[in-house]
């Protein structure tokens, strides 16, 4: 079985570094590069072509909602997971708009974002059940 191919964003190392830890500890999962700011990671998805970047919202150069949708008209097959502390509607929607697939708050358990990134590596969708009501009520 292949291995889902994880592009890692997020402007800050000591996040990325228990990111990779936690991801290539999953035995269907594989880190497979890493990016500090949103044109980084656009290009780097273009480079790579992960099946999932997990996306920090917030970040230097571009912000997470931008790399996005770079990535999405550039990658097509690659799907993004917004990966944020932010729970504010107004982001929740504009990374949904931009084409990502899932979005997961920091404050999640482990489990969840590996969850996650499986489930929108098989094309599925991805919100944090703290924020689903503000999907399904907006």
């Amino acid at each position: 079985m292949d291995k889902i191919r994880v592009l890692l964003a997020d402007d800050h190392a000591v996040v990325r570094e228990g990111l990779k830890a936690l991801i290539n500890a999953q035995p269907d999962m594989e880190v497979v590069g890493e990016a500090a700011d949103g044109r980084a990671a656009w290009q780097g998805a273009v480079a790579l072509e992960p099946d999932v970047v997990v996306m920090d919202i917030s970040m230097p150069e571009m912000g997470g909602a931008s790399a996005t949708s770079l990535i999405r008209r550039d990658c097509p097959r690659t799907k993004v997971l917004a990966l944020t502390v932010l729970e504010a509607d107004g982001y929740l929607r504009r990374l949904l708009e931009a084409g990502a697939s899932g979005y997961v708050l920091k404050r999640a358990a482990a489990e969840d974002l590996v969850h996650a990134i499986r489930a929108v590596a098989g094309g599925g969708v991805y919100v944090d059940p703290r924020l689903a009501g503000q999907v399904v009520s907006g």
